[in-house]
């Protein structure tokens, strides 16, 4: 006689046996998606570090060398050439990638001494320049955009394109263009250097301008166009002293306000 097979339903199980038997199920589930998801994750962080690392390594390598009213500063670049920063300018620039391009970013005036060797830039708000190995002086100001060359070449960019050679300069014209500038005067051009300015045939606002720049002091002045002026004056002398030479050609006089002064019709 063939024995008789028992099989037990399923429901005869106890209530805890069935629970046991879906929580081995649940769990085993979950060592399953652990191991599926945690890999990409983890490679999903790496990731998202190492953006943000690249992101940040141009802002930990970036210079900026800045002269407020009053003062000059010189600094010197990775390969050695040498930045003189007139008052009120500044220079930008990126350590970690300079020997792959040189490079800088300015505004205001500097004068540079470019050691010989790979192509160097100076881009500004109004014109680029670049060159191999050269000494030039560069002014960038609202607008203004000025650059002689003192030895060597200089390729000067802004609305077209001018190549300058030892004892040539170029003047951005209201339009835009590029105008050179026949004979400039080199030793006027970077006297400020030694703290001295020259001016031919200048607005007098600019004058002031730089006056107030180079002292550090408001003046106020109701600007008249027609007043042009050719000089000059060194920071050897008072404030008092360079606004009298700056203001009795044009009938002027200085009346003193608080931290300050004002030019008045005499």
């Amino acid at each position: 006689m063939k024995e008789k097979i028992k099989i037990e339903p399923k429901w005869v199980r106890s209530s805890a046996e069935i629970w046991r038997d879906h929580f081995e199920e649940i769990t085993s589930m979950d060592k399953v998606n652990k191991f599926d998801f945690t890999p990409i994750k983890k490679y999903a962080f790496y990731y998202a570090a190492a953006v943000v690392v690249i992101a940040l390594l141009p802002m930990l390598f970036t210079r900026n060398v800045v002269s407020l009213r009053g003062e000059h500063i010189s600094c010197v670049l990775p390969d050695g050439s040498r930045v003189n920063l007139n008052a009120q300018s500044k220079l930008t620039y990126n350590s970690l990638i300079w020997f792959i391009s040189r490079g800088v970013k300015m505004d205001g005036e500097a004068y540079f001494e470019v050691e010989k060797g790979s192509k160097f830039t100076v881009n500004t708000k109004n014109g680029d320049i670049r060159v191999l190995g050269t000494k030039f002086n560069v002014f960038s100001r609202e607008g203004e955009f000025e650059v002689t060359c003192i030895t060597g070449k200089v390729e000067v960019k802004s609305g077209n394109r001018v190549i300058l050679e030892k004892n040539e300069g170029v003047k951005m014209a209201i339009n835009g263009e590029l105008k050179l500038i026949s004979e400039p005067e080199i030793e006027n051009v970077i006297s400020w250097k030694d703290d001295v300015f020259y001016f031919t045939s200048v607005p007098l606002n600019k004058v002031i301008e730089e006056v107030m720049r180079q002292y550090d002091i408001e003046i106020k002045y109701a600007a008249n166009n027609n007043y042009i002026y050719t000089g000059n004056f060194s920071k050897e002398s008072t404030i008092e002293e360079v606004l009298e030479i700056v203001s009795l050609p044009f009938g002027l006089r200085t009346e003193k306000l608080g931290n300050g002064y004002k030019l008045v019709s005499q």
